[in-house]
């Protein structure tokens, strides 16, 4: 398929210029081009929606045309106040990029870091299942989600459990108030909800009140509901069920079929 490599800002347009216009505080739009999957497009969807962003989902013209700073999805178009278009690429970046922009990164440099830190271990837990288990072998799967159910995923809870504890069982992971890294464990549940046997992790996650009720207090934002109602939403939830239902890489003779 053709792959158009795009810029990430406008051509000969100095960098001094180009970080004043990313910080400029008045509000920017964006527009986030993913398929129409949960997966790494769910939280910065729901950073969006929480920050009452002025923002749409971009259809990505697949497979017929790749447009991309490195070939892959997501990518983040962002049209600042002053008319700037810019491109972030790389979920982690846009991740980050959007909880500064929308204060979900604490009161300072510390809570900052924490925050980064749980955001990237839940990020790591969701992509160590998908790489062992939902898009290994047909015939690798089961032992593969044992492997995760006895080992990755009880390290997980407990550590995260005991952070949350320290942090006064409060249902967030840093301070008294919604963090990138709350967002984060709450969507890894909904996505887990869609995979193979994810049933049984849910059913772990939920034996652990401290995680669980940091989705609990994800669910209750006003924004996210109203987001959540939304058709945008739904088709993504819908999608990804779909997708999920009938993962692994099957073997027919000497080719690999997903």
């Amino acid at each position: 398929m053709p792959l158009t490599v795009t810029r990430f800002a406008p051509e000969n347009m100095p960098t001094a210029e180009l970080a004043k216009a990313l910080t400029d505080p008045r509000p920017a739009s964006y527009k986030f081009e993913y398929f129409d999957l949960s997966s790494v497009g769910s939280v910065p969807r729901d950073i969006l929606a929480l920050g009452g962003a002025d923002w749409e989902n971009l259809p990505i013209n697949w497979p017929a045309e790749i447009k991309a700073p490195f070939g892959v999805f997501p990518v983040l178009h962002i049209t600042t106040a002053s008319g700037v278009e810019l491109k972030l690429a790389e979920s982690f970046v846009i991740e980050h990029y959007l909880a500064k922009k929308f204060g979900l990164f604490g009161d300072n440099e510390w809570e900052e870091q924490l925050i980064k830190m749980f955001h990237s271990s839940s990020v790591y837990l969701r992509e160590r299942l998908a790489m062992r288990v939902t898009w290994n072998f047909k015939d690798k799967m089961d032992e593969s989600f044992e492997t995760f159910m006895t080992k990755a995923l009880p390290v997980w809870i407990e550590t995260h459990s005991k952070h949350l504890k320290d942090n006064g069982s409060n249902g967030h992971y840093v301070g008294d108030k919604l963090s990138l890294a709350d967002l984060q464990t709450a969507n890894d549940i909904d996505h887990f909800a869609c995979l193979y046997k994810g049933d049984k992790i849910i059913e772990a996650i939920k034996n652990c009140p401290e995680i669980w009720r940091v989705k609990e207090e994800v669910d209750k934002e006003p924004r996210l509901q109203a987001w959540r109602q939304s058709k945008g939403y739904k088709k993504h939830v819908a999608l990804s069920q779909t997708m999920y239902a009938n993962t692994g890489i099957k073997i027919a003779g000497s080719t690999q079929i997903l």
